[in-house]
């Protein structure tokens, strides 16, 4: 009986353990980038080096040559296995995850910082992949330069060309850096809208509609966290009266002097000129893929 209730005393306290580690893990996105991080880990953690060999050359295939040494390094590092401590950044073909030894206590600081991007949705495969230390904590962060715009200035919406600058330099700038928000949301027209296109649960491509106030909430963090830099590379433009249309190819990097973009795309950009000054009224946009490359009429300079 003794031995009993010692054996059933231990069960509470592994099963109080298991519980406790369960409530601390960190839901993974059921995103395309989403769910491949969750493959990758899977993989990782069962420690089966043909596993975790397969899954490299069929879902990273841009690293698959010099990955085994590197995951053996990683494995004999990590020996008790990864998990996601948190999400610093989450699109549908793009992550940035914070990760840990599996059940390690809160308290203890994560390992590994985890970034890759996913070009086709469709047919998903791991491309810039990063696994490196945690990003800086931001703290503190850099604050907006007392002599840079502040909340709504005239200059940002004189003329398209002003607008468009605007529209990318509010939401560009590096790692642990401050945005200035309010600047952001002075160009559009009330009730804008910003749509990004993303890929459904059926695997169909749609829509998310967000105000400029949701826009900002869903990227915030992830921008001045790790830094985000878009810029205009082409552009062409109908106007009719006091509308436009315009296709704003544009391309993102991580830090200003990054050599190559991780992602490219069109932003379809509504604007309205009430005979005072311009106005956003709609960002339409979609990234580049593999089987979508974008049509040389639209990479030609503006």
């Amino acid at each position: 009986m003794r031995l009993f209730r010692l054996l059933f005393v231990t069960g509470l306290a592994a099963s109080a353990t298991a519980l406790k580690a369960q409530a601390n893990r960190v839901a993974v996105p059921d995103t395309p980038a989403g769910r491949l991080l969750g493959m990758w880990i899977q993989a990782f953690n069962s420690r089966d080096s043909a596993r975790m060999d397969a899954f490299v050359h069929q879902y990273m295939p841009d690293v698959a040559s010099r990955a085994p040494a590197a995951l053996a390094r990683l494995m004999a590092i990590h020996p008790a296995g990864l998990e996601v401590a948190s999400i610093a950044q989450s699109q549908p073909q793009h992550i940035d995850a914070i990760l840990r030894e599996t059940n390690a206590s809160p308290n203890v600081a994560p390992n590994l910082h985890a970034t890759f991007d996913v070009p086709d949705a469709a047919h998903p495969t791991i491309a810039h992949f990063a696994l490196g230390v945690p990003p800086a904590s931001c703290a503190p962060y850099t604050d907006i330069p007392a002599t840079a715009i502040s909340g709504a200035n005239p200059t940002d919406f004189a003329s398209m060309d002003a607008i468009i600058a605007a529209l990318y330099d509010a939401i560009s700038g590096g790692a642990c850096q401050h945005r200035d928000w309010d600047r952001f949301r002075s160009l559009f027209v009330p009730g804008a809208r910003l749509i990004p296109t993303v890929i459904g649960p059926d695997r169909k491509f749609t829509t998310r509609v967000e105000s400029p106030d949701e826009y900002v909430a869903a990227v915030r963090n992830g921008m001045e966290t790790n830094g985000f830099f878009e810029h205009e590379i082409s552009r062409t433009v109908e106007t009719f009266g006091s509308i436009s249309q315009v296709f704003s190819t544009y391309e993102s990097r991580r830090r200003a002097d990054d050599e190559k973009p991780f992602a490219r795309g069109i932003n379809s950009i509504q604007l309205l000129n009430d005979g005072s000054r311009w106005w956003v009224v709609t960002v339409y946009w979609q990234g580049e893929r593999p089987d979508n490359p974008i049509p040389p009429a639209y990479v030609k300079k503006p």
